[in-house]
């Protein structure tokens, strides 16, 4: 049987893009059916970690989503190692499982752990190859685009934090919340309790992310808004932490911690879970996200991105 995650994503891949309060109904009723202990937001959290998979994009504000075309990329100094994101439709798949069949590549399926509340991730697909031209020809042969290497090219482009498109103040008397950021949650506000980030629910039932600085409103994703509001407050609080390997040689590359509360932007996230292929591993004791194979470059990117020093981790 495949595993719960694969189906989903072969759903999705199938159905091909739609609006995103249909597709979470559907994986709610598809994972209950096998993930009796999955929790309410499991969807929500499975989405995010498709996205940063490359299997999907998602248009937050317009409540959309779409599958992502199949792309085949390096991982960033993995000693031959690439990981094949985005759809798999049952064509696809045959044709993949065809090419290992004929021998014409090295196939790894890595699972990324995820909780029993959670709902279950695709497995990865890593790719071994010792000719990186001949791996962009197997790519185009399968159907997928070949990049020569995302993470590295994808950390280059990531744009600074901006607040750009302005918006109209809350409604006066609708339910109010302010992100608290000391305890990484949102808490009513009877009224806006001065600059900080906000959520609303607007008339049409629809819940967005505000920002209110020196007495305008902007619009925000949360993971940006969390940023937005860092910034301006402590450009060094310390959340963002980058810890080297220990292997010789080995010395520019290690595991990027981001605590919990403080959630990378979607792009951000794809750049880092790029640098291995995997979903970064949950640390509950420690309440943080691992993100591996990070370069210290690539970290000091994501960091500076997000208006942010990085740290450095002590475990």
């Amino acid at each position: 049987m495949t595993d719960p995650g694969d189906l989903l994503l072969r759903w999705v891949s199938e159905r091909g893009a739609g609006a995103l309060s249909d597709v979470k109904q559907g994986m709610w009723w598809l994972a209950s059916t096998y993930c009796p202990d999955i929790e309410p937001g499991a969807a929500g959290r499975w989405l995010r970690d498709a996205v940063s998979l490359g299997h999907m994009d998602i248009d937050w504000r317009n409540r959309r989503w779409s599958a992502a075309p199949p792309v085949l990329t390096r991982l960033p100094h993995a000693r031959g190692l690439a990981v094949l994101a985005g759809s798999r439709t049952a064509a696809f798949d045959d044709r993949l499982d065809q090419a290992v069949k004929d021998g014409l590549v090295e196939l790894f399926r890595v699972p990324s752990a995820r909780p029993s509340r959670d709902i279950p991730l695709p497995v990865s697909l890593i790719v071994q190859f010792d000719d990186e031209a001949g791996l962009a020809q197997w790519a185009t042969e399968l159907g997928a685009e070949y990049t020569s290497c995302f993470a590295l090219q994808g950390a280059a482009l990531l744009p600074p934090l901006g607040l750009e498109v302005r918006t109209s103040a809350p409604e006066f008397g609708q339910p109010l919340e302010q992100y608290n950021l000391d305890r990484r949650e949102y808490q009513p506000a009877g009224r806006p309790q001065g600059d900080g980030l906000y959520r609303l629910k607007q008339r049409e039932g629809k819940r967005v992310c505000q920002v209110l600085r020196n007495g305008e409103w902007y619009e925000t994703s949360h993971e940006e808004g969390v940023y937005s509001v860092l910034e301006s407050r402590n450009p060094e609080a310390d959340v963002l932490r980058w810890l080297p390997e220990k292997d010789c040689g080995r010395e520019r590359f290690g595991t990027l911690y981001v605590d919990w509360g403080y959630p990378l932007p979607d792009l951000h996230r794809r750049v880092a879970v790029m640098c291995s292929g995997l979903a970064p591993r949950i640390n509950a004791h420690a309440e943080n996200l691992a993100y591996d194979n990070v370069p210290k470059a690539v970290a000091i990117r994501i960091a500076d991105s997000l208006g942010q020093h990085l740290g450095e981790n002590d475990e």
